[in-house]
C-alpha cells in the first residue's frame, strides 16, 4: 500500500480510535501493526472475526483486558536458571494468570463465536502458579510469614529478640541518668543495630560500641554492651530470614519458569482477543457492518449510505474534533463495465468527502474493520490504493500545488499494481483551465487503460464531456437547492453537475455587477455547455419526479393487494377462532377439576410453610416459655398472702449421685445421675439436664452415694489469682454468673462433648449470654468437626467461627447465639 495514501485518507486517526479501546500491551502492539490484507479470503476471515467480536460483546460484555500486564519481561527473567523474580513481578504474573484464565473460560463458552471460542480454548489453565504466588505473598508485596514453616519460625524468633532488646534499651531510657547522658530519649538504628544517642561530651560513660557520630558531631550512636549480643542474634536471624525469603522467591520463580511458555502463549491469545474487542467496539460506535468482498475480472465498489467515520460527532470528539451534525450518507457505484466515475458539482458540495470516504472504507475493510455503510455494500480487495487529495503545496521542495499533485500522480504511474484504486481530487487543477482539463482527461484515461478503478472529481467542462462520451466512464454529481443554490450533499449517479461558480459567488455576496460581467465574458461554447448542463438537470429532475410518481402508484397498488390479503387472512383467522373456542369449551370442563386439585395442593403448601415458620420460631418460643414459667414461679413463691418461708440456701452437704434435688432457676425436681466437678447431671421427667451444682437445692430424701467414689468429698479448690504487677497475690473468688463464658471440651468423647455443648447452649440462651467459647484443641480435628456439624444445625446458634490469635486460634470455636 502507498504510505502517502494512509496519511491522505487519515487512516492513522482510525488507528488512534482503536488504540483508545485496547487494554493490554500485546493488544496495542497488534493494532499498531494493523495493515491491509491483499488476499480476498484473508480479508473475509478478518471481517468475520470482527463480527464475532461484536457478537461476543453482546453475549458477555466488555472484558477487562486493561487489568492484564505484559508478562514478557518477567518470563524472560524467570527463564534464567538460579534467578528469582521480585514479589511485584510475581504478583503481576499471578494477576495475568488469574484474569487471563477467567476471560478465556468466559469466551470459550460462547457458542455464537466459534472462532474466538476456539482461540480462547487454546489457553492452558496455569492457575496453580497464581495460587502458589498468592499463598506466599501478601497484598503489600511482602513474603507472608506462613510462606514456609522456617520463615514463620525465624520471624517469631526475631519478634522475641526485638522485644527483649527493646526492654533492655528502654531500661536505659528510664534510668535517672538518661536525661544527663542521652541527647534524646529515643531508640534508633545504625547499621541495622539498635543504638542510643549519647551526648558527645559524655563519651565513655555509657559502656558500649560507638557506631558513628551525628552530622553535627553533638551525638554518638552507641550500642550498649548488654544489647550487643542481642543485636548480633537479631542481625544473624535477619540474614537467615533474607536467605529464606530468597529461597521462597526462587521456588516461586521456578514454578513460573516451568509454565512460562504456556503463560506467554496465553498472553498472545489475550492480546488478539483484546484487539478484536477494540475493533468490535469501534464497529458498534460507528453502527458499522461487514461489506461483501467481491472478486472477478471486473469487480465493483458499491457503497450504500456510507458515512465518513471522522465526520461522526461522537468519534470526532474522541479525537478532540468538534462537530455539530451527523454526515450526510453517500451512495455510489463504480466498477464492472464502468471502472471510472467522474464526480462533478458545486464547490463545498461533498465531492472530496466522497473520495476520502471510499478510499478510507476500502482500507478499513482490508484491515478487517467493519465499515459505516448499510448492509449489502460491496468492496473488492486492492493491492494498491492511491489518493491525490487536497492542497499538497511544498515550500521546502519549491513545489507549487499543481507540481505537487503532478509529482504524486507520476509516483502512482511508476508503482501501479492491479487491482488498484486511484482517487484523484480536482485532477488537472492549478494551471491553465484548457491545458489542465486536457491533462486531467489524459491522466484518467491512462489509469483506465491500465486496468485501475478510478474516482475523480472535476470542475473542467472538458472532463465532464469526456465522461459523457467515453464508454466505461460513468458520471455523477452532487446536487443543490435551486432556490438558494445551497449544496444538498446528495450524490446522483448518471448525470454531470454544474460548478455554479457564478451562482455561488452571487449567493456569497459578490457585487451583482461583477457577477454580470463574468457571465458576459464567457465564450459561446461555455454558455452552450452551461445551458446544456442546465437542461440536463431539468430533464433529470423531471425524470426523478416521474419515477417518484410511478413508485407512488406502485406502492398504492401494493397497498390494495396487501389489504385484500389481510381481509382474507382475517376470515381464515375468524374460522380458526371459532374452532378454538369450541375446543376450549371442551377443555374447560376438565380444567375445573384440575383447578380444584391445584387449590388443594396450594392450601397444603401454605399449611406446610406455616408449619415451617412455626418450627423456625420454636427455639425462641421455648426460651420465652421457660422464662415465663420461671417468672410465674418466682411471683407465686414471693406472694406474701401465701406465707411461704424463704427458700433455704443449699445445704453444706455436697451434691452426690442418687440425691433428690431441685433446680432453682427452673423450679424442676429430679435425681442426680452423675457429678462432673462444678456441674452435675440431673434426670428430670426422663430428660437429662446438666446444671451447675450451686444451682441445685438438696431435698434430702435419699442418702448420697458419694460423687467421688465414697467417703467425704475432697475440699473444693479455690483458684489463686495470678501474681500482680508488683508481685502481690490474692485469693480467687467463685464465679458470680451461672453460665461460664467458655467450656473446656479437651479429653471428652464426641458424644459427651455434644451433650455438654447442647446443655451449655440451652443455659446460655436462658441466661441471656450472647457469646461462648468452646475449647476443643487441635488434635486430629475430629472433635472440632463434630462441634462444627452440631452448630451448623443448632436452632439457638446465629453464627460461629474459629478463634482469633488471642482466642485460641484453631483450637477454639467462638459461638454467637440468636437474640
Amino acid at each position: 500500500m502507498n504510505a502517502n495514501s494512509f496519511k491522505v485518507l487519515e487512516f492513522d486517526r482510525i488507528r488512534a480510535l482503536l488504540l483508545q479501546q485496547v487494554g493490554s500491551a500485546l493488544g496495542r502492539e497488534r493494532l499498531e501493526g494493523l495493515h491491509p490484507l491483499v488476499e480476498p479470503q484473508a480479508v473475509r476471515l478478518a471481517l468475520a472475526r470482527t463480527g464475532e467480536g461484536v457478537a461476543l460483546l453482546k453475549a458477555v460484555g466488555r472484558q477487562p483486558y486493561h487489568d492484564l500486564l505484559d508478562p514478557r519481561e518477567a518470563l524472560a527473567g524467570a527463564r534464567v536458571r538460579g534467578s528469582h523474580l521480585e514479589p511485584r513481578a510475581l504478583a503481576d504474573v499471578a494477576s495475568l494468570v488469574e484474569g487471563g484464565v477467567e476471560i478465556a473460560r468466559r469466551v470459550a463458552r460462547v457458542e455464537a463465536t466459534p472462532g474466538l471460542a476456539r482461540l480462547a480454548s487454546e489457553v492452558r489453565d496455569t492457575s496453580p502458579v497464581a495460587v502458589a504466588i498468592r499463598r506466599a505473598l501478601l497484598p503489600t508485596g511482602e513474603v507472608a510469614d506462613d510462606a514456609s514453616p522456617r520463615l514463620a519460625e525465624l520471624r517469631r524468633a526475631l519478634l522475641r529478640l526485638k522485644a527483649q532488646l527493646t526492654s533492655v534499651m528502654e531500661g536505659y531510657l528510664r534510668s535517672p541518668e538518661s536525661e544527663r547522658l542521652l541527647q534524646d530519649r529515643v531508640v534508633t538504628t545504625r547499621n541495622d543495630r539498635y543504638v542510643l544517642l549519647l551526648k558527645a561530651e559524655h563519651k565513655g560513660q555509657l559502656p558500649g560500641i560507638v557506631h558513628g557520630t551525628s552530622g553535627s558531631g553533638a551525638s554518638l550512636f552507641v550500642e550498649p554492651l548488654p544489647a550487643v549480643e542481642l543485636n548480633n542474634d537479631i542481625v544473624e536471624l535477619q540474614d537467615e530470614e533474607r536467605r529464606e525469603v530468597v529461597r521462597i522467591l526462587q521456588q516461586l520463580t521456578a514454578q513460573v519458569a516451568e509454565r512460562a511458555d504456556e503463560i506467554e502463549a496465553m498472553a498472545r491469545v489475550l492480546g488478539e482477543l483484546d484487539a478484536v474487542q477494540a475493533m468490535a467496539l469501534l464497529a458498534v460506535a460507528m453502527d458499522a457492518h461487514p461489506p461483501e468482498i467481491v472478486e472477478g475480472k471486473a469487480p465493483e465498489i458499491e457503497l450504500t449510505d456510507s458515512r465518513h467515520p471522522l465526520l461522526m460527532p461522537e468519534l470526532a470528539a474522541r479525537l478532540g474534533i468538534t462537530r455539530s451534525s451527523e454526515p450526510v450518507p453517500v451512495s455510489l457505484r463504480v466498477g464492472g463495465t464502468s471502472p471510472v466515475l467522474v464526480i462533478s458539482g458545486p464547490n463545498t458540495g461533498g465531492k472530496t468527502v466522497a473520495l476520502k470516504t471510499t478510499g478510507l472504507l476500502a482500507l478499513m475493510a482490508q484491515c478487517g474493520l467493519h465499515v459505516p455503510a448499510a448492509p449489502g455494500s460491496r468492496l473488492p480487495v486492492f493491492r494498491r490504493v492511491y489518493a491525490d487529495i487536497g492542497d499538497e503545496q511544498s515550500i521546502a521542495e519549491n513545489l507549487s500545488t499543481f507540481s505537487s499533485h503532478l509529482a504524486a500522480i507520476v509516483e502512482m504511474t511508476r508503482d501501479l499494481a492491479r487491482p488498484a484504486l486511484v482517487l484523484l481530487d480536482e485532477v488537472g487543477a492549478g494551471t491553465d483551465p484548457t491545458e489542465g482539463g486536457a491533462l486531467g482527461v489524459a491522466i484518467v484515461e491512462h489509469f483506465r487503460r491500465a486496468g485501475a478503478m478510478v474516482l475523480a472529481t472535476t470542475h473542467h467542462g472538458l472532463m465532464k464531456a469526456y465522461a459523457q462520451s467515453t464508454p466505461g466512464v460513468a458520471t455523477a454529481s452532487f446536487g443543490y437547492d435551486p432556490g438558494n443554490y445551497r449544496p444538498t450533499y446528495r450524490l446522483t449517479l448518471g448525470a454531470p453537475g454544474r460548478s455554479l461558480a457564478l451562482e455561488m459567488a452571487e449567493r456569497l455576496g459578490l457585487p451583482a455587477e461583477v457577477v454580470a460581467d463574468a457571465r458576459a465574458r464567457r465564450d459561446d461554447k461555455e454558455r452552450q455547455a452551461e445551458a446544456l448542463l442546465a437542461r440536463l438537470e431539468r430533464e433529470t429532475a423531471a425524470l426523478a419526479q416521474d419515477r417518484e410518481q410511478t413508485l407512488a402508484a406502485k406502492a398504492e397498488a401494493e397497498g390494495t393487494l396487501a389489504r385484500v390479503a389481510a381481509l382474507e387472512r382475517e376470515l381464515q383467522a375468524k374460522k380458526r377462532r371459532e374452532v378454538e373456542l369450541f375446543a376450549k369449551e371442551l377443555k374447560r370442563r376438565g380444567e375445573d377439576a384440575e383447578r380444584k386439585a391445584a387449590e388443594a395442593i396450594r392450601a397444603a403448601v401454605e399449611t406446610l410453610e406455616t408449619a415451617q415458620k412455626a418450627a423456625a420460631a420454636a427455639p425462641r418460643v421455648r426460651r420465652e416459655a421457660i422464662a415465663a414459667i420461671r417468672d410465674a414461679r418466682d411471683a407465686v413463691l414471693k406472694d406474701p398472702e401465701l406465707g411461704l418461708p424463704d427458700e433455704p440456701d443449699a445445704p453444706a452437704l455436697a451434691i452426690a449421685v442418687g440425691m433428690r434435688v431441685r433446680v432453682k432457676a427452673m423450679g424442676l425436681t429430679g435425681e442426680v445421675t452423675s457429678v462432673h466437678g462444678p456441674e452435675a447431671e440431673v434426670a428430670v421427667s426422663g430428660k437429662r439436664l446438666r446444671v451447675a451444682t450451686h444451682e441445685l437445692v438438696s431435698l434430702g430424701n435419699k442418702q448420697p452415694q458419694g460423687a467421688w467414689g465414697g467417703g467425704a468429698p475432697p475440699a473444693q479448690r479455690t483458684p489463686r489469682a495470678a501474681p500482680g504487677v508488683f508481685g502481690a497475690s490474692g485469693e480467687g473468688r467463685p464465679p458470680t454468673k451461672t453460665i461460664p463464658p467458655e467450656v473446656n471440651l479437651i479429653g471428652l468423647t464426641v458424644e459427651d462433648a455434644r451433650e455438654r455443648v447442647d446443655k451449655l447452649l440451652d443455659d446460655a440462651a436462658l441466661s441471656d449470654r450472647h457469646e461462648i467459647r468452646l475449647v476443643h484443641g487441635f488434635g486430629e480435628g475430629k472433635l472440632r468437626k463434630a462441634i462444627a456439624q452440631m452448630l451448623e444445625k443448632h436452632p439457638l446458634v446465629s453464627s460461629w467461627r474459629l478463634g482469633g490469635p488471642s482466642e485460641g486460634g484453631g483450637g477454639a470455636t467462638v459461638v454467637e447465639l440468636k437474640d
